[in-house]
């Protein structure tokens, strides 16, 4: 489960080595940070503390959050993956990609093999998303795999939208 493949991506489990300049490329973008909690790009320091987080993820509870690939090119594309979140006692779809990989069905693609997973291997019976409500794009992710609105809430100090997709829902 550490890695997978769709039909265009790879779904890796982060390793610093390979992943951190990359990732801190994409995760630096002012406009990627913009929908992230920081609301801002992401410093170096701020970006490993990220992989850090990731990998512990995967270490307490057996799934998590993928460095993402083009498989053609083995571009580095973002991220997206599985994060539990403890004040809402859900497991939380997420997912953020660099300006080049935008528009081209990406984060769908990879957020779709996500959930999979998340069902099939992690034993989950349901998985949120949240987003910013002016965050049209990633919203219509949610719409595209499925989940449906659930609620508005307030998460360490964030107005976010909260999507919901359950096992049941999708076999």
């Amino acid at each position: 489960m550490y890695e997978i493949e769709t039909e265009r991506l790879t779904l890796k489990m982060f390793d610093f080595n390979r992943d951190l300049d990359a990732y801190s490329k994409v995760m630096g973008d002012k406009e990627v940070g913009r929908w992230l909690p920081k609301g801002t790009g992401y410093s170096l320091e701020a970006t490993e503390r990220l992989i850090r987080y990731f990998i512990e993820h995967w270490n307490t509870r057996g799934y998590g959050t993928w460095a993402i690939y083009r498989k053609d090119t083995d571009t580095f594309l973002g991220h997206c993956g599985l994060n539990y979140v403890a004040d809402l006692g859900e497991t939380e779809l997420l997912y953020a990609f660099g300006a080049h990989a935008r528009g081209q069905g990406f984060c769908t693609e990879a957020a779709a093999a996500a959930i999979r997973c998340g069902f099939s291997n992690a034993g989950l019976q349901s998985i949120i998303a949240l987003a910013k409500p002016d965050n049209a794009k990633s919203i219509r992710v949610m719409e595209k795999l499925g989940m449906t609105f659930k609620d508005r809430i307030v998460l360490k100090g964030m107005d976010l939208v909260m999507y919901k997709v359950l096992k049941a829902a999708v076999g």
